[in-house]
């Protein structure tokens, strides 16, 4: 079953690739936030009552609600439905994005074989790294500044994923770090969108290059 959800979980990045539409987007960081917190359930047992209480915060209520809502509310300041200007068609981004979860698939298993990476769960490691790469190139692709946050909220559950691939102890203080690095930088993000939507009608990355300090004028 933890296994399952954990090739879901790879699965949304797919889907990630495939669409131009924010609000799925949105939709899809939610239900990452539901399978991380599944993955955890899975390892509950070993796990004692502060790590299971933050966890469910972290995964079910903050990944799968907080986020989601706050992303919501900037999409519809925001006025941007799709991302289509992108720099590689959707159909191809789909193919590299699959050529990059087959591989993280086939590599650590690889190695695993060979006894190079006994103290790493396979499956853990090639999803989270995949997850983490895949969200590092459609940033760089991406023109929509919403969408390179969505990407990055997902890097970060890859990142999430990867310390699970580690170890099955999540130290309370680790993922509070993380969490609250999450949380200001949407914010930021949140109120940086904000200010370019009252300058431009689109929320182009390109339309950075024209923003200025009107002071030093």
């Amino acid at each position: 079953m933890e296994n399952g959800f954990i090739i879901l979980f790879g699965l949304t990045m797919l889907y990630l690739a495939a669409t131009s539409r924010i609000v799925s987007h949105i939709r899809l960081v939610a239900l990452q936030g539901i399978l991380l917190f599944l993955i955890c359930a899975c390892n509950f047992e070993h796990q004692n009552a502060l790590n299971i209480a933050f966890l469910t915060v972290e995964t079910l209520i903050v990944k799968s609600i907080v986020i989601p809502w706050f992303l919501f509310k900037v999409f519809k300041r925001a006025k941007a439905n799709r991302d289509v200007s992108a720099n590689i068609p959707h159909f191809y981004s789909l193919v590299v994005a699959s050529i990059i979860l087959i591989l993280g698939f086939l590599i650590p298993n690889y190695y695993n074989a060979s006894d190079t990476m006994k103290m790493i769960s396979p499956i853990y490691f090639g999803v989270s790294i995949s997850t983490i790469i895949i969200s590092l190139w459609l940033i760089t692709i991406k023109h929509k500044i919403i969408s390179n946050v969505i990407e990055f909220i997902t890097m970060e559950n890859g990142i999430f994923l990867l310390s699970l691939s580690v170890a099955k102890e999540m130290p309370v203080l680790v993922n509070l770090g993380v969490l609250l690095d999450v949380f200001i930088a949407i914010y930021i993000l949140g109120l940086f969108i904000n200010e370019i939507n009252r300058e431009f009608k689109d929320l182009e990355v390109s339309n950075l290059s024209d923003l200025r300090d009107d002071n030093n004028d």
